[in-house]
């Protein structure tokens, strides 16, 4: 799921039918395994992206840098690249775009896994939101 996907799953699953909160409450463990499947899987997503931003940063070094071989420049595509002075060097690597574009993708990880943690929090508390409920609805009823 992508953020905005996870957002609208949110949006459909997070209203409580407080007419039949027994119902809510049977409710809740399907939702709660749904949202940490999307922690982990958001987790997992992150460490491969960085771990790619981790390889890329070393081949952009190595490329602006000027130490990559013809047949490495043409296998990844690119053009050769004037040697570049190491002092230089982290402008030319904050304005990469592919180390940039690896960048934003970890960033949509890191904050669908940040919202799915919170669902989950929510959903946590919301069994004790539904007892609390239920029980004045009894106590309201006079049992």
């Amino acid at each position: 799921m992508t953020l905005q996907d996870l957002i609208s799953a949110w949006e459909k699953d997070a209203p409580i039918n407080d007419t039949e909160p027994a119902k809510e409450l049977l409710r809740i463990p399907s939702l709660h395994a749904k949202y940490v499947q999307q922690v982990v899987l958001h987790n997992f997503a992150l460490k491969a992206k960085s771990a790619n931003f981790y390889r890329m940063r070393k081949l952009k070094n190595d490329y602006y840098m000027g130490r990559m071989s013809q047949e490495e420049l043409k296998k990844l595509g690119w053009e050769p690249f004037q040697f570049v002075l190491k002092q230089d060097i982290t402008n030319y690597m904050d304005a990469d775009e592919d180390l940039i574009k690896i960048k934003g993708q970890m960033a949509s990880h890191e904050e669908a896994s940040k919202l799915a943690e919170m669902i989950v929090r929510e959903l946590n508390a919301r069994t004790y939101q539904l007892r609390s409920y239920i029980e004045w609805q009894r106590f309201i009823g006079g049992q």
